[in-house]
């Protein structure tokens, strides 16, 4: 069953939304063709029919120019300028306008039923809206890419990291020969406390003349 049309006082109100609303905005150089881009989307719990027409028809191509948006739907349209004679005035290009004309889709619409349904629509069924175009001459500007742009506090970070480096590479030892590390490792094994050698008597043998016990002085190394 086909949904309700609204009726006619709310008919010539646009049903869609555009993006952007008011003006179709076209960015230089024009040397070549440019785009800019228009959202068509449906609010509406109804089918409705779209069609994009401009008053310099030779100078853009739109892909698609019409089509059908269902209920909730949204179409993206390309609006192409092809490339333009800058020493045409201003005045003249001023006159480039569009227009989103739509309607609701009649009862028991088919697609392959659009180009009719355009050619028997009423016009007090038919919806519009207006755009005009703007043509932005500002030239791009040039940037330079970041990496070739050299950091200050980088650059100074890694001077002061160098001479760092350079500062403990001049004050560092040279590594020691095998006879020096013997020698250290030598003096390493001294300075480790000694056992106290100090001896015990010895037991007098049945016979034997007592051995006159001699003194042994304490051989521990002074810390």
């Amino acid at each position: 069953m086909a949904a309700e049309r609204p009726d006619k006082k709310s008919v010539k109100q646009q049903a869609i939304e555009l993006d952007p609303p008011v003006e179709l905005v076209f960015r230089g150089p024009f040397t070549e063709v440019v785009t800019s881009s228009l959202k068509l989307k449906n609010p509406t719990k109804n089918t409705i029919l779209y069609k994009v027409k401009t008053t310099a028809p030779k100078q853009y191509c739109v892909r698609p120019n019409s089509g059908i948006l269902n209920a909730g739907e949204e179409a993206p349209v390309s609006v192409m300028l092809q490339p333009i004679d800058l020493t045409v005035p201003d005045s003249e290009r001023s006159k480039h306008k569009f227009m989103v004309q739509t309607m609701f889709a009649p009862p028991d619409f088919t697609p392959d039923q659009l180009d009719f349904a355009w050619k028997s629509a009423a016009k007090d069924v038919l919806m519009d809206s207006k755009l005009k175009c703007v043509f932005d001459e500002t030239p791009i500007a040039q940037t330079i890419p970041a990496s070739t742009v050299p950091d200050n506090d980088a650059a100074v970070a890694n001077g002061g990291k160098a001479a760092l480096e350079e500062s403990l590479a001049s004050t560092q030892s040279p590594p020691a020969t095998p006879s020096e590390q013997a020698e250290v490792n030598k003096n390493y094994t001294e300075s480790q406390p000694a056992k106290n050698t100090t001896s015990q008597p010895s037991q007098v043998l049945a016979g034997a003349t007592p051995a006159k016990a001699v003194p042994v002085k304490d051989t521990e190394s002074q810390p």
